[in-house]
């Protein structure tokens, strides 16, 4: 530390810091006068920002002028515009403007990819107390979904760094009762989450509202609030019941219900200003409180006996701190404005926000930058989907995405209004724009393949016990690699070529299996199955330890060493694998069995245009500040009812005038101003919609006595899918008329890198596909089913499988490469379809 009574026979050899605001006019007997540092001096001055409002402008800028009097300043904030605007200082701002060396204010870092997406709710009038419960659930409903993906996907997001997701509730108020209400602000959000613990029946009825996509909570032009908010929870056929009492052991560290226990910690200096809350006596803590006046705010507390249970504990170590390690079980932190400033985490995916940004607009951007920040793909900061070439994991973009709740209306349009001076969208009241299709199906006798009428698997079905593989299960085990995924990356003569390597494999014996705590692998097998609502299965617990004692239905790739038995930490790896690996299984089992029953169901239908797979409109979603692209839409619109077949093309929006298919237009979006409902085409797709219809234009000869009409294939609950490969659901149907004759082809332009060789249920749905048209023989004989997989990865990069494949092995398999054959391999899909 700098002492102004120390000697100067080492000034210049070392660093000295001084406290900021010991630094006077006059020097005394715990001050230093600016003076003694006289002029020529390099300043340095972070959070720049700082002191530029309010009686603090002169002090603090006149101390800076004279420390740099003879040298230079370099001061550095991301918030400089928006403390000018607060302070109403021309003058200041206008000196400001001069000097500014750098402007990559958070418009420019949004827009060139970095950082998450934000989504910003607000609720406009919070009198109605039912309605602000609500609310406040849906900002828990959304924390906890966010969660549950981290939880389920953790290893594809392993090379994405995304951190377990945190919940912070900021409030202007810590001990004061703002708006004459009866609770702090704080209090107000402890006593919201006593009250979703303890009023089960409320929360549960609440939870199944917005479940089911139908809150009752709508924004200013009636449209619901949370329509399509939790379609990833929906997936999973959660009830309202399943959801609370998951979110018990997710969220709040407990299994069942309890009183919420505000304990103030004590122990240690690192432990000042903190507040524990765990919900019963025992269970480890699930947030944290970190505040100015913990005992003030202890004491509002326990003026709430019947909802919060008030205590301190005099030894007890900072839960502050560990918010950022991996293993911390901290989900919630709460607190005041002093989160704006000086705290750094990567974990923060849901804000709530209580008496926020009524005056400080770069405390407001301060405290948003805490929640947007991304490590991303290998550490590039960048959110996935503005990646070049990435195909990133499904429901990423959830993670990536920072939810900001405000609970009073006036403090949240102040902060959009902020977001809007950085010109970036607040994400509401964007162009609606609806885009007709036109059906062309004629009366084409076209069949497909559907379910009999009436038929259900579960009530009508046997009821399957998880056991032991059959001969299906074995032929297609279950694969699972533990592998972390790295890139590699070098110069022309830094390297030479890269060989690719088998990876190990690896698998359970009984001296691994000796460490498993089997009761937490069944009864979180009870769970997967209760999340599916899979009544009609039945699962024995004696035949988890079987299943893991039979390596034959799985294949585990994993380094060599992390199976060695060499450390008891490694049993927790162990258990998260085992359970993985029967998941997988169980999900894998239950489809199969269901297929099984449904098989001797399927018949032959002819399409018509009520099909699931037929759309009536387009609907898009666009930025206000992008009206240029609704003109775009608008001309779209007019070609369609003209009666063109023209394609359109528009700065990442693509409209695919095909005219075999079975309507128009298709849709292919890149660009991130613009949201389609039905989702649009991808990369892949799209390419292989260009490549079929260039072929029709140039191969007119191979058309003579053929007809080709082509169909895209909607997912669950519209589209055809195939549970016997795997759930799988082609991107596209192809009908191929000959004579007769019908060749109806299911086509999947598709990445190969996460199947796992020639045995991959999708890939070998090519042989299970004649299963199928054998059983359905005796219903039509002029009808010829196929499979085929469009590979959009190159050859080289799955060559691995089994030790090596050729072309024509792959082309034995149905899988043709998009890329290296661009030209022919359309010509080539055609002509095995018909032979």
């Amino acid at each position: 530390m700098f002492a102004k009574e120390a000697a100067s026979l080492f000034a210049g050899q070392q660093i000295e810091i001084l406290d900021i605001h010991k630094l006077k006019e006059t020097s005394g007997d715990k001050t230093v006068a600016i003076d003694a540092f006289e002029g020529n001096n390099l300043v340095l001055v972070d959070e720049g920002h700082r002191g530029t409002s309010g009686a603090e402008v002169g002090h603090w800028m006149r101390m800076r002028g004279q420390l740099c009097e003879k040298g230079f300043s370099f001061e550095y904030s991301a918030t400089f515009g928006q403390a000018m605007k607060a302070s109403g200082n021309k003058d200041m701002a206008h000196e400001y403007a001069k000097c500014i060396l750098f402007d990559y204010s958070y418009k420019y870092f949004y827009g060139d990819g970095y950082g998450k997406e934000y989504r910003i709710l607000n609720l406009e009038d919070d009198s109605n107390e039912d309605h602000r419960r609500r609310y406040l659930t849906a900002c828990l409903l959304a924390f906890y979904q966010q969660r549950k993906l981290f939880h389920e996907k953790k290893s594809e997001l392993r090379r994405f760094l995304v951190e377990k997701p945190l919940w912070i509730f900021v409030g202007g108020s810590v001990t004061k009762k703002p708006r004459k209400k009866d609770v702090s602000d704080v209090v107000d959000i402890l006593l919201f989450l006593a009250g979703f613990a303890k009023n089960r029946e409320e929360s549960v009825r609440y939870l199944e509202m917005l479940l089911s996509g139908h809150s009752g909570l709508h924004d200013s032009n009636g449209r619901e609030l949370f329509a399509g908010a939790f379609t990833y929870l929906g997936q999973k056929g959660l009830s309202g019941q399943d959801a609370f009492n998951d979110i018990l052991q997710v969220l709040f560290n407990a299994k069942v219900s309890g009183a919420l226990h505000v304990r103030q910690l004590k122990g240690s200096s690192e432990s000042e200003g903190e507040v524990a809350l765990r919900l019963g006596e025992e269970n480890d803590p699930f947030g944290v409180i970190n505040v100015g006046d913990p005992s003030g705010l202890c004491k509002l507390c326990a003026e709430h006996p019947q909802d919060l249970v008030v205590s301190d504990s005099e030894f007890s170590e900072s839960l502050f701190r560990q918010l950022n390690e991996a293993d911390s079980r901290i989900n919630v932190l709460i607190g005041s404005k002093k989160f704006s400033e000086g705290w750094s985490s990567w974990r923060v995916s849901t804000m709530g926000l209580m008496n926020i940004g009524k005056k400080e607009g770069s405390q407001i951007i301060q405290l948003f930058g805490r929640g947007v920040r991304l490590k991303g793909l290998d550490f590039c900061l960048k959110r996935s989907h503005r990646i070049v070439g990435l195909q990133a994991p499904k429901d990423i973009e959830r993670l990536e995405t920072l939810n900001v709740f405000g609970v009073h209306a006036d403090y949240m349009k102040q902060f959009k209004e902020y977001l809007e001076d950085e010109g970036l969208p607040a994400n509401e009241d964007r162009i609606e724009f609806v885009l007709p299709v036109v059906k062309n199906l004629g009366k084409k006798d076209l069949k497909t393949i559907r379910l009999k009428e009436g038929v259900d698997f579960k009530k009508q079905g046997p009821r399957p016990t998880l056991g032991l593989p059959d001969e299906h299960l074995m032929k297609n085990r279950i694969v699972l690699d533990w592998y972390p995924k790295i890139q590699a990356m070098a110069s022309s003569r830094g390297q030479g070529p890269l060989q690719v390597t088998k990876p190990d494999e690896g698998h359970f014996t009984e001296k691994h299996l000796a460490f498993l705590d089997i009761n937490e692998i069944y009864f979180g097998l009870q769970r997967f199955k209760n999340e599916r609502a899979w009544y009609n299965l039945n699962l024995a617990k004696n035949e988890v330890l079987r299943l893991l004692a039979d390596s034959r239905w799985y294949v585990l790739y994993i380094p060599k060493e992390e199976m060695e038995v060499r450390s008891f930490s490694q049993v927790r790896q162990w258990q998260e694998i085992a359970a993985t690996l029967l998941r997988k299984y169980c999900d894998r089992f239950y489809k199969v069995r269901k297929a099984e029953y449904e098989k001797d169901h399927l018949e032959y239908r002819a399409l018509r245009e009520d099909d699931g797979n037929f759309i009536e409109d387009y609907l898009f979603l666009i930025d206000q500040s992008r009206k240029d692209i609704a003109t775009k839409l608008e001309e779209i619109k007019e070609i369609i009812q003209s009666g063109e077949l023209r394609n359109v093309e528009f700065q990442g929006l693509s409209s695919i005038m095909f005219g075999q298919h079975l309507y128009q237009p298709l849709i292919y979006v890149n660009n991130d101003l613009i949201e389609v409902k039905p989702v649009p085409l991808n990369d892949g797709e799209r390419d292989f919609v260009f490549d079929l219809q260039a072929f029709c234009t140039e191969s007119k000869g191979f058309f003579s006595g053929k007809e080709l009409y082509l169909l895209r294939n909607m997912t669950r609950g519209r589209g055809i899918g195939f549970l016997e490969a795997g759930n799988f659901y082609p991107d596209f149907i192809l009908w191929l008329l000959v004579g007769d004759r019908q060749f109806v082809n299911f086509v999947d332009p598709k990445g190969l890198r996460n199947l796992k060789g020639a045995d991959d249920p999708k890939i070998a749905f090519y042989k299970t596909i004649k299963t199928i048209e054998k059983d359905l023989r005796a219903q039509d004989e002029t009808i010829t089913l196929n499979s085929f997989i469009i590979s959009n990865t190159r050859m080289p990069e799955v060559s691995w499988w089994h030790g090596g494949m050729t072309k024509e092995q792959f082309e034995e398999c149905h899988v043709l490469f998009q890329q290296e054959d661009k030209t022919t391999y359309i010509g080539n899909m055609l002509r095995m379809a018909i032979t």
